[in-house]
């Protein structure tokens, strides 16, 4: 069973260009091999190939990540209370549900602005692919429906009239009563068109949703924020090609390509698309696109993708 590497990653700001690239097995000398802080030289991620080389993770007995049988991670889904943790049952919600606020009018804040970006035609898509409701204090419903086309969870943003998100959020299903989250948008894995297609993971929903708008031959999905991808919820990405974009940040890429790591140790096909090109986060901050996600570069380069 898998444990979590404690390693808190950084990237070194300065580059070894000497160094043979544990991957690629060539010299250093673009500089687009990485080294991490404070590890050996040996690990760190290539920006040539995509490869992130991490210290191994250990095989014990427990995990919080599930039981392994057959190269499959069983779904263990656990809450902890005080001390110990009690195994509870996945409580679905009921369907209906999510027609109570897909109809709702007025629009949320985010529904309006996609439809001043892109047009009713695209939103209108979007809005039914991912069953976007808006609650009836203006919210948006963003809601967490699972390959066997169950619904399990939803959260409720908040945006202004140019589409940012606020602070405030709600979680009406909460984990402790069994309501535990999946992949935003799994549920387009069971479609037939995205059988063989690229899956896309990015941190936020109206990520997923930006990118299916603009990129639709690709299964767009949200791992809710930057420490949301479990191996729990990646479980279903097996039979898939998947490739993961962090948001704009030295931290963000870090996490993303030590997830990289260990979701290829559990079978997956996943890579990383890392749109910062190696940069600090001063460089970052410097370009004014630090702690960008994908869709916030879209609009930055003014391009469609």
């Amino acid at each position: 069973m898998l444990i979590k590497n404690n390693h808190k990653l950084s990237f070194d700001t300065k580059r070894d260009y000497s160094l043979i690239t544990p991957c690629c097995n060539k010299k250093n000398k673009d500089g687009k091999f990485v080294n991490y802080k404070n590890l050996s030289k040996k690990y760190g991620y290539c920006h040539s190939c995509g490869i992130a080389t991490l210290p191994p993770i250990s095989n014990k007995k427990k995990s919080e990540y599930g039981i392994i049988k057959n190269n499959h991670i069983h779904r263990k889904n656990t809450v902890a209370t005080s001390c110990n943790e009690n195994t509870i049952e996945q409580k679905y919600i009921p369907e209906d549900e999510i027609w109570k606020g897909f109809h709702l009018l007025p629009e949320n804040n985010l529904l309006q602005y996609f439809r001043k970006k892109y047009g009713d035609i695209k939103t209108q898509d979007a809005k039914e692919i991912y069953a976007i409701g808006t609650s009836n204090d203006g919210g948006t419903i963003f809601w967490n429906i699972n390959i066997e086309l169950q619904v399990q969870k939803n959260k409720i943003s908040y945006y202004n009239e140019e589409g940012r998100r606020t602070n405030k959020f709600k979680v009406p299903f909460k984990n402790e009563d069994g309501y535990l989250s999946c992949l935003y948008g799994e549920h387009l894995l069971s479609y037939p068109n995205y059988k063989n297609s690229k899956v896309v993971l990015v941190e936020s929903e109206k990520t997923a949703i930006d990118g299916y708008i603009n990129m639709p031959q690709y299964a767009w999905l949200a791992y809710g924020g930057i420490n949301g991808l479990t191996a729990e919820k990646a479980q279903v990405l097996t039979s898939f090609n998947v490739i993961l974009v962090p948001d704009l940040s030295e931290n963000a890429v870090a996490i993303a390509a030590k997830k990289v790591y260990e979701l290829r140790q559990q079978g997956i096909n996943i890579s990383l698309c890392d749109m910062t090109e190696g940069k600090s986060d001063e460089e970052l901050k410097k370009e004014g696109i630090y702690n960008y996600d994908l869709e916030d570069f879209i609009r930055k380069i003014n391009i469609i993708i």
